[in-house]
């Protein structure tokens, strides 16, 4: 698989009630950009439309879940403590997983992982 960008996952977890974010790594990714036109005239942000497809060419991200955070980061610059995802999302320009699959089988050049993100 070739790559295209680098980027950063950063990890949602639970503590005492509250969101804690932290970074989950920095990886080599395939990214694909699909941008969304608003037809409907509901008021949605253009933002809200757009879709992200990342492949990993690593089989080992089983941790990244559905609300986690996905951030390009082709420059691999540090990636601060945040508290809520609006502010990743205002800041790092993240955008919150929706879908994570990992394709294990076959050839170990074929396994990968599949993140959707919007």
């Amino acid at each position: 698989m070739l790559t295209n960008a680098k980027v950063t996952i950063v990890k949602k977890k639970i503590v005492n009630r509250e969101n804690v974010y932290a970074v989950l790594g920095n990886y080599p990714c395939h990214w694909e950009e699909t941008r969304g036109i608003n037809t409907n005239r509901t008021g949605r942000n253009r933002d809200d439309i757009d879709k992200i497809t990342c492949f990993i060419p690593e089989k080992l991200l089983r941790e990244v879940d559905v609300e986690d955070l996905l951030i390009r980061n082709d420059n691999e610059r540090e990636i601060e403590q945040l508290k809520t995802a609006k502010e990743y999302a205002i800041k790092y320009k993240a955008k919150i997983v929706t879908v994570s699959d990992v394709y294990d089988f076959g050839s170990k050049k074929m396994q990968h992982t599949r993140i959707g993100a919007n």
